[in-house]
Formats: C-alpha cells, structure tokens, sequence
C-alpha cells in the first residue's frame, strides 16, 4: 500500500511540473515581436493573479488597454521602447513596491543628485570634471522639464519624493533614455549641457561606458571625517558615534536588516543604551534618512527604553527622515511617531505611512525582465498622506553639498 501511494505522489509531481512547464513554454515559441507580445501576455495574467490588490488605483479596463495599446505597437518599436513602456504601464499601478527591473548594461559616467535648486553633478571621470558640481539644463538638446515629462511616469512613485530620488539615477543610462526618444543610439556620444556656479552654461559630449567598466572618479566615495556625517559609514547598517562639544548622541540607521559588519543588532541596542546612561547626553538623534527598509522593530529595545527616560523630549530626542526613508522604515517612524515624543527633521519620505509591501518578484518568459510585487498591505494607522512629513522641513542645497554642510544636523544641535 505504501507503494502504491508513493508511485501516486511521483506521478502527481511529474504532473505538476509539466503543468507549470507548460504554462511557462506556451510564452516561449515566435520571432521577436510575438516574444515581447507573448511577454506581455504572460504580464497581463500574472501581475492581477499575484498582486494583493492591484487596481486600488487604475482601474482593470485602464490596466488592460494599456497593455493591449503596447502590444499592438510592437512590431514598430525597439527593445528599449518597449521596456520603457512596460515601465510605465506597471508604475501606474501606484505602488512605490511594484516595479520593473532590468539588466542595464550601458551607463554615462556621471551621478546626478536632485537638490532643492536643481539637479546637479556630484561625481564624474576626470575628462569630464568641468561638470561638477555643476545644474543640468538639458541632454541631447531636450531641456530637464521635457526630459522630466518623459521619464517621470515610468517611475514606480507613491510621492514627488520618488521622483527626487529615482529621476537623478535614470538620467545617465542610455537604454532608458534611449526607450523615451531622448538620445537615438545607446553607443553614441551624447550632449549634456549644463550650467555652472558663475552662470556659465557650456556642452559636454560623453562617451557611454559599459556598467561593469569601473570609474575614475573626481570625487572619492568613500566619505571621509571631512563629509557629513549621514555620509560616512554607509557601509555601516547602524552605527554611532558621540559628538562631544555638543554632547549628542548621534545613530546613524541605513538599512533595518542585521548585518556581521555592523555587528548584532541586540547587542548594538544595548550597547547605545549603556552609553545613553553612562555619559551626558543631552540630545539624541536617529537618523533615518537613507533608509529603505527590511524589517522594522528592529530598535525596539532602544525606543521602549527612551520611552521612560528624560531625554524623551521634542527639545532632546530628535529624527531625521528624508526621500531615502521607504518600506519597513516608514513603519518605524509612524510608530516612533506615536509612541515617543521625538521631533521629525528634514524631507518628506518617498514611502507612505500606509503601504503596499512585503514583496515577491516574477520573471517575464522572453525578455527576463523581472517584475517586483507587493503581497500585502501595511496600515499603520489612519494617516492617508502620500508621505510622512516632518515636523521641520530642511532640504539640502548643492551649497550645503560642496561646502560639505548638513543643514539638517546643524538645526538639530542649535535649536
């Protein structure tokens, strides 16, 4: 009899696997075009079955026109284009969590950074050095607000804070813009024009590299004691350190995930409470504006403590949020938020207090584009707000950025 029911199981599993396979190779078969079609078929079924609730914000008839409108266009657009647009079609959904990536293999060798007065060059190569530090005006003579109009709706987006925080990261790949008719050849130079700090505005042609083509760069990344603090250590998930003239302790908090370099999160939770109570410290500051999540809770024996001592005070216990602050980390705030007395310095967050989250991926047949998805909704209470602003807002300029000066910080330890 055991037999018999362990022969049912191997045929049941073998069954099992050729459904799934076949599910899967029903996409696979065709020329290019009935690929990406068969892609985008394979889209249309998954992303509705698998999201936990993927039309609170477009409506399924909208959802499906879109796809139904690319798939028609496909035989008269590039790859690119096509990725750009199952980009768009899936940022509509709404979800800052649901998103489309892909392999980028192509990069111009510059960063931008989107600062209150515009966005700027924070690092590049040598050869192109006239650049930094200096506003973009336009690429390939399309000026930013056209740029931003067209790469703006393929951006996964809860907030503008999204937008201030992806925009500068899609800005110096050939493939996106290639998708949205900014530039016409991924390989070729490219015109990016910009203004310097005298008002100059000047052409600078560069070259696209390969991504796995390391950089020279004018600016060293790894942050030095003259930078900021919130620049230092990021390859630190927690960390702090104690500034004595002023006698704050400041907690540096980047990433809500336990890491062997950062050390045991319980023993760090200690370990800051120890110091809290061992030495004067008149202020207290986390400072979460690089955070983009993992799991939350993950302070909690430092917050329950505060909770009962003096230094919970608006005046002395202090955060700081800022566009990085996303996912697992919004929960953590709107807690502190409740539970505390703290006071919330700096930006708005690209996450909301209220979510979608906990995500899972799929992977498109043909192109392997994959798909990331949110499984479940995260109410953390009745704040309906596209983003959680802070008590104080302080946004950074590219002054405060080449003086190497952190406005956020400095109002902290002067109020």
């Amino acid at each position: 009899m055991k037999k018999i029911i362990r022969i049912n199981i191997c045929f049941f599993l073998v069954f099992l696997t050729l459904m799934i396979t076949g599910c899967e190779t029903q996409y696979l078969s065709g020329d290019r075009n009935s690929k990406w079609k068969k892609d985008l078929d394979y889209l249309q079924e998954a992303l509705p079955n698998k999201h936990a609730n993927l039309f609170f914000k477009i409506n399924e008839e909208q959802f499906n026109k879109e796809i139904d409108d690319l798939k028609n266009s496909v035989d008269n657009l590039n790859d690119d284009e096509i990725i750009d647009g199952i980009y768009k079609i899936v940022a509509s959904v709404g979800d800052g969590h649901t998103k489309v990536q892909r392999e980028l293999k192509k990069r111009y060798p510059v960063q931008f950074f989107y600062f209150k007065d515009g966005i700027y060059v924070i690092n590049t190569e040598d050869q192109y050095k006239e650049s930094l530090y200096s506003k973009l005006i336009k690429i390939n003579g399309q000026d930013i607000q056209a740029i931003k109009d067209k790469l703006v709706p393929l951006i996964a987006q809860e907030n503008d804070e999204t937008i201030k925080k992806v925009l500068p990261n899609y800005l110096f790949r050939p493939e996106i813009l290639h998708g949205v008719k900014i530039i016409d050849n991924i390989d070729s130079e490219v015109t990016f024009t910009f203004e310097n700090k005298e008002g100059k505005i000047f052409d600078l042609n560069m070259k696209p590299l390969d991504s796995t083509e390391s950089i020279n760069s004018v600016v060293d990344v790894q942050y030095d004691e003259s930078y900021p603090l919130y620049m230092q250590n990021r390859n630190y998930n927690y960390w702090y350190k104690y500034l004595e003239n002023d006698k704050t302790l400041y907690l540096k908090y980047n990433e809500c995930v336990e890491s062997n370099k950062s050390g045991k999160i319980d023993d760090f939770n200690n370990e800051v409470l120890n110091f809290i109570d061992n030495n004067k410290v008149e202020k207290f500051i986390i400072d979460m504006r690089d955070n983009g999540g993992g799991q939350e809770n993950r302070l909690n024996t430092i917050i329950e403590a505060i909770k009962n001592k003096e230094i919970n005070n608006k005046k002395r216990f202090f955060v700081i949020v800022g566009r990085g602050t996303f996912s697992a980390a919004i929960v953590d705030i709107v807690n502190w938020k409740e539970e505390t007395n703290a006071t919330f310095v700096g930006e708005a967050t690209s996450g909301k207090p209220n979510h979608y989250g906990s995500v899972k991926n799929f992977t498109l047949p043909n192109s392997k584009l994959t798909v990331q998805y949110s499984t479940v909704y995260a109410r953390t209470g009745n704040d309906e707000s596209n983003s959680f602003i802070p008590d104080k807002t302080i946004e950074i300029s590219i002054d405060d950025y080449v003086n190497k000066k952190d406005p956020v910080l400095d109002y902290i330890l002067h109020v």
